[in-house]
C-alpha cells in the first residue's frame, strides 16, 4: 500500500538532504514530501534570530494540513525529533506513524528543550559560535558523526549546509496529547553517531520500555547520504 513520507531534515539542514533517499520511496509507489525548515535551506533568507522550535513545528503542521495528507509517516532526524513530537501533539490524527531517525526524543513526559541534551560547556561554545553568525549555529568542523561519506558528498553537504538558528534549541516541546503517545513509533539508530554507547543502550532501553519499534544502522550520524538504501529498506521495512 502507497504511503505519504514526511520527511524533516535535522540542524543545518534543507529538503535537499534526501536527494539519494526520495526517488528510492517514490520507485516503490511512495509520495514523499521533503519540506525544509524556516532559516535553513532554499529558506535561508527568511533567517531571523527569533525564529524557533514552535516556527518548525508549524512548518510541518502547514505542510500536513495544506496537503491535506493523513495517515503520514512523519520523520524526524536528529534535532528534527523534537520537531515531529511538536507535529504530533499537534495533529496526531493526521499521522499514522513517527519515525525517529537518529533523532532527539524527550526521555520521559516533562517538557524538554534540545539544549538540555547538551553538556554546559559545549552549549557555550554552540552560543559564542552563533553569535558569529547572526544567531545560527554552524556546522562544527569535527563533526563525530560524520562517517561513511564521500569526500564529493563531504563537499556537497558542506557547501549546502548553513547556520542553524539556534533558538529553536532554547524552546521546549510540551508533551501532553494521549492520542500523540498512542502513535506507531519506531526509532532508526545509527551506532557510529559520535555517541558513547551508555548513551546508545539508554535509546534502545527507552524503545524497548515504550514498545517502539527499534532498528540500527551500522554508520554515521547521516544515513539519508552514508548509506541511503539501506535506510530506505528498513523505513519501508518499518511501516
Amino acid at each position: 500500500m502507497a504511503q505519504q513520507f514526511v520527511l524533516v531534515p535535522g540542524a543545518w539542514l534543507g529538503g535537499w538532504c534526501w536527494k539519494y533517499l526520495t526517488p528510492m520511496l517514490r520507485n516503490e509507489g511512495h509520495d514523499v514530501y521533503a519540506p525544509t525548515l524556516t532559516g535553513l535551506g532554499e529558506r535561508e533568507h527568511l533567517m531571523r534570530p527569533e525564529i524557533g522550535l514552535e516556527t518548525h513545528i508549524t512548518d510541518i503542521v502547514n505542510v500536513l494540513e495544506y496537503n491535506d495528507l493523513t495517515d503520514a509517516v512523519l520523520l524526524g532526524h536528529s534535532y528534527a525529533g523534537l520537531v515531529v513530537t511538536g507535529v504530533a501533539e499537534r495533529v496526531p490524527e493526521r499521522l499514522a506513524h513517527v519515525v525517529y531517525l537518529d533523532a532527539l526524543v524527550p526521555m520521559d513526559d516533562e517538557p524538554v528543550s534540545a539544549s538540555e541534551f547538551y553538556p554546559p560547556d559545549e552549549w557555550d561554545t554552540m552560543e559564542a559560535a552563533a553569535k558569529d553568525h547572526a544567531s545560527g549555529w554552524p556546522l562544527p568542523d569535527n563533526h563525530p558523526g560524520w562517517v561513511d561519506i564521500s569526500d564529493d558528498d563531504t563537499r556537497w553537504m558542506r557547501e549546502k549546509a548553513v547556520p542553524h538558528p539556534l533558538n529553536t534549541f532554547k524552546q521546549r516541546v510540551n508533551i501532553n496529547n494521549p492520542a500523540a503517545a498512542a502513535l506507531t513509533t519506531s526509532y532508526i539508530l545509527c551506532t557510529q553517531n559520535g555517541m558513547d554507547d551508555s548513551i546508545l543502550d539508554t535509546i534502545r532501553q527507552l524503545c524497548k520500555q515504550r514498545e517502539w519499534k527499534l532498528r540500527e544502522l551500522d554508520t554515521g550520524h547521516w544515513p539519508m547520504v552514508s548509506m541511503p538504501r539501506k535506510l530506505a529498506h528498513q523505513l519501508l521495512e518499518i511501516v
